[in-house]
């Protein structure tokens, strides 16, 4: 009873993204609930700026037009809430 690869994968990039995050100076605020429009809050601790992000694997085509990146669109809520994406190359060793 294992964990879905593609689950495993996403949850290693939020947490890539986090330390990113981090890195560039934010506070960063994960999503308790697992589900839901944003992954991460953050709030740069110099400007203040609030920025609010759901993390995704960046994915690449195997048939069409192979190897060139899927484009993901935010939903309504998401485009309400001012949501962006982030995302993150897959780790081949994920």
């Amino acid at each position: 009873m294992g964990r879905d690869q593609k689950k495993v994968t996403g949850d290693v990039n939020e947490h890539r993204a986090v330390i990113k995050f981090l890195q560039e100076g934010y506070m960063v605020f994960k999503n308790v609930s697992g589900t839901g429009p944003i992954d991460l809050v953050l709030v740069h601790q110099e400007t203040g700026e609030v920025r609010k992000i759901d993390v995704k694997t960046t994915s690449y085509r195997q048939t069409w037009k192979p190897g060139t990146r899927i484009h993901r669109q935010r939903s309504k809520e998401q485009v309400r809430l001012g949501v962006e994406f982030e995302f993150i190359e897959k780790d081949e060793d994920v």
